[in-house]
């Protein structure tokens, strides 16, 4: 399954910017509505944008639940990166462990439940990624996911452990569970591509990692990257087009419009006129 050309991403309704604190305090009041967010989504929409990735935080969670129960966005499609770790942290802080269970499990599945914790007794710790999936997911009820992708806080780690089989417990799961295209967030895009094609065996996967003109947040080396884009090897998406602003709209246009391997555009914008143009400009071919 593959996505849009262009993807509209949720840093924006989170208060997430990179290159200015005083904007990101902005932009999460400004978010902290429900219907703020809706409204954003809604200009997404009528400008033709139908893929929508997220992360599973909180704030997200009664924007989906309104846009299930009104039937909102048709053809919409949804894209939920997990886990939004900063929320079992801060619920740790607030109440310990048993608020950690009390708070996130108690909504699960009480069957898939116990049988994820009866397969990790018996050291099949692959269950990880189905009790992780479990959890994290609930917010999707009665939307379209066509994909899953693992934040690169995870994955990264997941990679550096070299924890193979959680990486294909997660594979397997997202799409004999949800139907859906398992796709992984990453810090350095040749390493992850490595792994998952050579080490894993996994054919052509769903890669998202930092591309832009000007360098930013490409790492080993914005020449690395540029290169294994280039490849074949997988399916990529390119966030942090912008440069988290540093960047004119123009500059990242045309490289966007000459860089090869690029499948999708992930970007994140509050403003109507923002988004139509940004839709416009990145859909063009060169």
């Amino acid at each position: 399954m593959s996505f849009g050309r262009i993807i509209l991403g949720d840093n924006q309704f989170l208060g997430i910017n990179h290159a200015s604190p005083s904007k990101a305090a902005e932009l999460s009041d400004r978010f902290a509505h429900t219907d703020a967010i809706l409204e954003v989504i809604g200009w997404a929409y009528e400008a033709g944008i139908r893929d929508f990735m997220f992360t599973t935080h909180e704030r997200l969670q009664p924007v989906l639940a309104e846009i299930a129960r009104s039937r909102l966005f048709p053809d919409m499609q949804y894209i939920p990166c997990l886990p939004y770790a900063h929320k079992y942290a801060n619920t740790m802080t607030e109440g310990g462990m048993k608020a950690v269970f009390t708070r996130h499990l108690g909504e699960c599945s009480k069957s898939r439940l116990a049988a994820s914790v009866a397969k990790l007794a018996i050291g099949r710790f692959s269950a990880v990624m189905e009790l992780l999936l479990e959890i994290e997911l609930l917010m999707c009820r009665g939307i379209a996911v066509k994909g899953v992708f693992l934040q690169n806080v995870i994955f990264d780690l997941l990679m550096g452990l070299r924890a193979h089989r959680l990486i294909e417990g997660f594979d397997r799961e997202v799409r004999r569970r949800f139907g859906a295209t398992p796709g992984y967030i990453t810090m350095n895009h040749g390493l992850a591509q490595t792994l998952l094609c050579d080490e894993i065996g996994l054919s052509q996967p769903w890669v998202c990692t930092n591309f832009n003109a000007g360098g930013f947040r490409m790492h080993p080396s914005p020449e690395q990257v540029v290169q294994t884009f280039a490849n074949g090897r997988s399916c990529n998406i390119a966030m942090s087009v912008f440069a988290s602003g540093a960047l004119s709209a123009d500059a990242a246009v045309r490289f966007m419009q000459t860089a090869r391997g690029v499948d999708s555009v992930l970007f994140g914008s509050s403003s109507q006129k923002n988004i139509v143009r940004n839709f416009e400009q990145l859909s063009r071919k060169p």
